[in-house]
């Protein structure tokens, strides 16, 4: 059921106003028929189209007004009755347009500062990246700069085989430095509003890849336990759900900074049913209260600003997932995004 009126809100509205306007016209309804018109309009305003729940209400109000004229109220009805019924009936199906119509402006709004939060989140991550970009640009453009030297020197020696591996070696060190740019470009821009099929496993390597810098800088070792293919992909915005795995990475990452004992953040991909699980576990001193770990603004960091797991959690939400953390009996701490897989329909 839920699934018909997600699908086709806008028919099962207008089904619903006939099916009401079929009985007012047997009993007298009056300003009762409001009350099946009203959700009718409800129903409308959940379709895609701006002008569904409008055209709808409109139909609504226009057949309230109708019924009077092509079949009066049985019984001894009073006529100035009847038509303070029906008014009655026009300001609830009026009301109800106008709440709802703000209501999805409301939302609108609420998405739109979502995004810009989003946005405004990615930046403070490539802020950060910022500050060993040069670091990070320098090992792989020293040795582009040492093979190109080699790659002369060998030219005028004529060695073809150690010639063919200095420039190999230019090209890698130079897709690397490429690799680096690329990634920090990707995680500040705008997300696209087009979504389509995402590979899980592509993404948590591209991750691991961005933040290798900053595992290595707090001693900890990053372990990859991805599924084995075929691993279906799930359907969404790559920017966006890169930069949740972003995020619950690099808090990992910080957690067992902390920690004097073993550092270890493990990314585990697995399909659950029809459905994704990405889960992120350290071996850090564990979330000291997890049923507050993703309101707005809650932080247990000096610097932080309490923003990163509340916006990361929408960001699933939007999917049609869900983000959920606990401590592990034997410590640290487990996020777990979990994704609805994307199986393509054959045509």
């Amino acid at each position: 059921m839920r699934k018909l009126l997600a699908a086709r809100p806008a028919t099962l509205a207008l089904a619903l106003v006939a099916f009401v306007f079929a009985v007012d016209l047997c009993l007298p309804l009056g300003v009762a028929s409001a009350v099946p018109y009203t959700f009718a309009v409800l129903l409308a305003l959940r379709a895609k189209p701006g002008w569904a729940g409008p055209a709808v209400a409109g139909l609504c109000a226009a057949l309230t007004v109708a019924k009077i004229g092509i079949v009066p109220e049985r019984g001894n009805t009073e006529m100035w009755k009847v038509i303070a019924n029906r008014c009655l009936a026009l300001f609830a199906i009026g009301m109800t347009t106008l709440l709802g119509l703000l209501r999805r402006s409301a939302e609108a709004q609420i998405r739109q500062h979502e995004a810009l939060l989003a946005r405004m989140s990615r930046v403070a991550v490539a802020g950060e990246l910022a500050t060993v970009l040069a670091h990070e640009l320098n090992q792989p453009l020293a040795a582009v700069c040492l093979q190109a030297d080699l790659a002369v020197h060998l030219a005028t020696d004529a060695a073809p085989a150690e010639l063919k591996a200095a420039l190999g070696e230019v090209a890698e060190q130079s897709r690397r430095a490429a690799d680096i740019v690329r990634s920090i470009r990707r995680t500040v821009r705008p997300a696209d509003a087009a979504r389509g099929p995402v590979d899980i496993n592509e993404i948590v390597h591209d991750v691991a890849r961005l933040l290798d810098w900053r595992a290595r800088r707090a001693a900890a070792a990053v372990s990859l336990v991805l599924a084995p293919a075929p691993l279906p992909p799930t359907y969404g915005d790559r920017v966006q759900l890169e930069q949740v795995l972003v995020n619950l990475l690099q808090n990992a990452i910080e957690a067992v900074e902390a920690v004097g004992g073993p550092r270890l953040v493990v990314l585990e991909t697995r399909r659950a049913g029809a459905a994704i699980e990405v889960r992120v576990r350290d071996t850090g001193p564990g979330v000291s209260a997890p049923e507050k770990i993703f309101e707005r603004f809650y932080t247990t960091k000096p610097d932080g600003m309490g923003l990163g797991l509340a916006i990361s959690q929408s960001i699933v939400r939007a999917h049609g997932g869900a983000l959920t953390a606990a401590n592990r009996p034997d410590g640290g701490a487990e996020f777990v995004c979990v994704l609805p897989a994307y199986i393509e329909e054959p045509k």
